[in-house]
């Protein structure tokens, strides 16, 4: 009678098996996955349509009411104003102080020195390229991916490694099993990190590659700083999908109130924000590479220095992930609710 020769036991397979579990289950996209893929679609959209001028200098108002740069510069140029005169359209955009005055050549001096600085401006293509790199950056890149896309695409997708299990409750039958909670809570979050980092950083890529000439640069100068912030979101909330019944909307309350208000708010409450480290590794970046960013309001003066942004957002997972670890092993899980 033969014997059949079967492997012992070994943690280190059970563990690796649960993390390709918990990756392949990431195949099929919740619903919450669904609204983030298109909240991306609506940005990216938006951002192609608006790129080809809204970053361009030429095209922003330079007052309130007024024309475009590039129109007032040609405009209020010296050897133009005279002959604007002439058209009653474009009298009415003059005010009455930049009329000229041929017979007093003191305030005419000194108005043609005024009203040349707007040509000046639309001449400088180093400026023109520093301020719509700087614009981009501050609302596509600051305020609309890493305000809302990026922590909405993680939470999607970190919030599942347990949901499912709670959705088909076999949760308490996956903690019976000859493994540690604290290695199954490990195991869940290696099988979800790929995916985050997939869709956090392609998400980044499509906004940016949307962007054009300034988007691509700013990829390229930005993707540490998205994938650092797509790990720590990443194990903030795989915490919250381990620990919460309803993870989706208290990390939607988290993201919306305290990632987008808190991060911005003077003070030392900041300092616990994700986004704000982030933030601030950009900011330097900026500023290391010679652009303006006074136009970053959100930072200008209370950015954290690179080493401090980088070790939070490098420690910030490992302890988060550490103590997930912990806590896991002493909740009490059920199915029956």
């Amino acid at each position: 009678m033969g014997t059949t020769d079967t492997a012992a036991p070994s943690p280190v397979r059970a563990f690796a098996a649960l993390a390709l579990l918990s990756f392949q289950r990431h195949w099929r996209v919740r619903q919450l996955g669904w609204v983030a893929l298109g909240l991306l679609g609506i940005v990216v959209a938006w951002v192609a349509v608006v790129s080809p001028r809204a970053w361009d200098m030429s095209e922003a108002p330079l007052r309130r009411g007024h024309m475009r740069l590039n129109q007032e510069a040609d405009l209020l140029a010296p050897h133009n104003r005279l002959n604007a005169l002439g058209e009653k359209s474009r009298t009415r955009l003059l005010n009455e102080h930049e009329w000229p005055a041929p017979l007093n050549p003191t305030n005419e001096g000194l108005r043609t020195l005024f009203l040349s600085i707007p040509a000046a401006l639309n001449r400088s293509e180093a400026l023109k390229h520093d301020w719509g790199f700087v614009t981009f950056s501050r609302w596509v890149v600051h305020a609309v991916f890493f305000g809302f896309v990026l922590p909405l695409f993680v939470l999607s997708y970190a919030t599942g490694a347990f949901g499912t299990d709670r959705e088909t409750r076999s949760l308490v039958w996956l903690m019976t099993r000859p493994l540690p909670r604290g290695a199954i809570y490990l195991a869940k979050f290696v099988g979800t990190l790929p995916w985050c980092l997939a869709f956090g950083l392609g998400g980044f890529a499509a906004v940016c590659l949307a962007g054009g000439p300034f988007g691509r640069e700013a990829l390229a100068r930005y993707w540490p700083a998205a994938a650092l912030a797509t790990v720590a979101f990443a194990a903030l909330f795989h915490l919250v999908g381990a620990v919460f019944r309803r993870p989706s909307v208290v990390g939607l309350v988290y993201v919306f109130f305290f990632e987008v208000v808190i991060a911005v708010l003077p003070g030392s409450l900041k300092l616990l924000s994700l986004t704000y480290y982030a933030r601030s590794l950009m900011y330097n970046e900026a500023e290391a590479a010679g652009y303006s960013v006074a136009l970053l309001p959100m930072l200008s003066g209370q950015s954290a220095p690179t080493p401090t942004a980088v070790g939070v957002l490098l420690a910030a997972p490992v302890l988060v992930t550490l103590f997930g670890m912990w806590l896991f092993g002493r909740l009490d899980y059920r199915d029956d609710v």
